[in-house]
């Protein structure tokens, strides 16, 4: 996959790429987030991220909200059963969507998608409070450095290197919107899933993908608060998928490594049994109390980093609250 500059700024200044039948094809306009995505976790998860340089992607089926996933499906089958593809849409890609719609839940839980998730901002109090235990950090990632799956022989290919963060969508009357104009691309004329279904370039997983995409993407209205954006990885046959134990049962996930992007060479990445890249960190946030502790614990954050070769700003969270 290829990020290149986009013509307008629609959408916010990237258009995804994906390469097959010798050339490369526009990737469906997700809403894309492009800045920095602050990922809650204790200190105990910030030292694993930057120990190991790995994040992990929890299975969707897991998440805390057991709900969020069947909200969106809920969502994306209401919308479709008003929606009709637009004239002159490619039939076989009409054809194809509709079965996968009609499939969604199934789907959903039959191959549940992996998800990572931030918010836009290292300064949301309801995140400090439900994610950031023992004080906590906010981790913050380049939105625009793609990761991929850190157990994969041969390193990314097309679908698993997409992973680009995504905007939660809350409101309705927006929600309904995207899914319209996302359906509409789906099925258009020389568009991804057309020129996939000619080249026998797996249609019905790159529609799965989007459609997972679509309904992680959404979430209900109360939850607004959270300004979440979400990285969605879909599991390969080749997928290596590890096991932890939580209060909510085990949950599966995928560790995500980091890539370089070489303008002669292209995306680059270390391959299984290789020590890993860094991943895109660009900041750390150390959460409450404020104070002498809290300088403290700044001082010895910075020095940890830097000595995984993070070289990056590290400063508390600034907001008066005691966990």
């Amino acid at each position: 996959m290829e990020v290149n500059p986009a013509e307008s700024p629609d959408p916010k200044g990237v258009v995804p790429h994906l390469s097959f039948g010798d050339a490369w094809h526009e990737y469906p306009k997700h809403r894309w987030f492009t800045g920095t995505a602050w990922h809650y976790t204790s200190v105990e998860g910030c030292f694993g991220i930057a120990r190991n340089h790995e994040l992990w992607a929890s299975s969707a089926a897991m998440l805390n909200d057991a709900g969020e996933m069947s909200y969106g499906v809920a969502r994306v089958q209401d919308v479709g059963s008003r929606w009709s593809a637009p004239a002159g849409s490619d039939p076989a890609a009409s054809e194809l969507l509709q079965r996968a719609i009609e499939n969604l839940e199934d789907s959903m839980i039959e191959n549940a998608p992996f998800v990572l998730s931030a918010s836009t901002s290292p300064f949301l109090l309801n995140q400090w409070a439900n994610y950031g235990d023992s004080s906590g950090c906010a981790v913050g990632l380049d939105a625009l450095s793609l990761l991929h799956d850190a157990d994969r022989s041969g390193g990314p290919s097309p679908r698993q290197a997409l992973p680009l963060w995504l905007e939660v969508v809350y409101e309705r009357e927006d929600q309904d919107a995207y899914i319209r104009e996302l359906l509409d691309e789906l099925v258009s004329q020389d568009k991804l899933i057309s020129q996939a279904i000619r080249h026998d370039h797996e249609p019905a997983s790159l529609l799965e993908q989007n459609l997972s995409m679509l309904v992680a993407a959404l979430k209900h209205p109360a939850f607004r608060a959270e300004s979440e954006v979400r990285v969605v990885v879909m599991k390969q046959e080749s997928t290596t998928t590890h096991y932890r134990p939580t209060a909510r049962g085990i949950v599966p996930f995928v560790k995500l490594h980091g890539t370089i992007s070489d303008p002669e060479k292209g995306l680059q990445a270390a391959i299984a049994g290789t020590s890993p890249l860094p991943l895109p960190i660009t900041a750390v946030h150390v959460g409450p109390p404020q104070g002498d502790s809290e300088r403290r614990r700044v001082a010895s954050m910075r020095e940890f980093l830097r000595s995984r070769g993070y070289d990056v700003e590290v400063d508390g969270a600034g907001i008066p609250y005691l966990p």
